[in-house]
């Protein structure tokens, strides 16, 4: 349209050995164009589509975002070839793509990094709860040590109790038994029979009683010896952690 109507114009540049058919210094005027005639709107569209400036398309490059677990990328990067030297974009493609791998070589270091990082983490809540957890059972097992302890010696004190009484016994049996020959009249012979079979019988029930009570602790003796190689392992399992550990359990602090 522009060539049509304005031929004497090469490129918007008038060429000065072309003749006007009119001095060099004097206005030039096209009599085909009417100025009456002639739309504003349009012309400020033709000059605006005239003076944009023509930029190229811009290349795209696609980083993908996520790689495998399995280790550090070296495909080449997805993206555009550039079969096209793009202007204001000296740098080769090879450059870009090798950016981007390691660029996802960094990404991946970095994932591994995290990973130790929250490993060593657990590791740590680990051995905290795990002490946490020893504290509270090294106290109750020496408090039912105590109570174990406190129980052996009623039951030895009450042991020594029963044999006292059982001593006891058998001397009042020996005397009854050699008082009867001295011992006048039929009934009195009954009598002391009887109360020496009612002593016998008493003297068995005290024997059994007290052998109850010894096998009773013997086996708190036993409980005993178990509980306390339990009670130093943990304690010594304690003071390993302890020592894992920068600062102290949170029980204790």
């Amino acid at each position: 349209w522009f060539g049509e109507h304005f031929p004497n114009i090469n490129n918007g540049w008038i060429e000065w050995d072309v003749p006007l058919g009119g001095e060099v210094d004097e206005l030039m005027v096209d009599p085909e164009v009417n100025e009456e005639v002639m739309d504003d709107d349009n012309l400020d569209v033709e000059d605006e589509w005239l003076m944009a400036p023509v930029t190229p398309p811009r290349a795209t490059m696609t980083i993908p975002s996520t790689y495998e677990v399995g280790g550090p990328s070296t495909a080449p990067i997805e993206g555009p070839s550039f079969p096209f030297s793009v202007p204001g974009l000296p740098v080769p493609p090879t450059v870009i793509e090798d950016l981007g791998t390691r660029l996802g070589n960094l990404e991946y270091k970095h994932g591994v990094v995290t990973r130790k990082m929250e490993e060593v983490s657990d590791a740590v809540v680990a051995n905290r709860i795990t002490i946490g957890e020893i504290h509270p059972r090294v106290a109750t097992v020496g408090e039912q040590v105590q109570v174990v302890e406190a129980q052996t010696a009623q039951v030895v004190s009450r042991l020594e109790e029963i044999e006292m009484r059982v001593q006891q016994v058998e001397s009042r049996v020996d005397t009854q038994s050699s008082g009867q020959m001295a011992m006048q009249g039929h009934d009195v012979i009954v009598r002391s029979s009887e109360q020496v079979q009612t002593l016998q019988t008493a003297l068995h029930e005290t024997k059994l009683q007290n052998q109850q009570l010894r096998t009773r602790v013997a086996e708190l003796e036993s409980h005993i010896g178990i509980v306390m190689p339990y009670m130093l392992w943990m304690e010594e399992r304690l003071t390993v952690l302890e020592k894992r550990l920068p600062g102290p359990p949170p029980g204790l602090q």
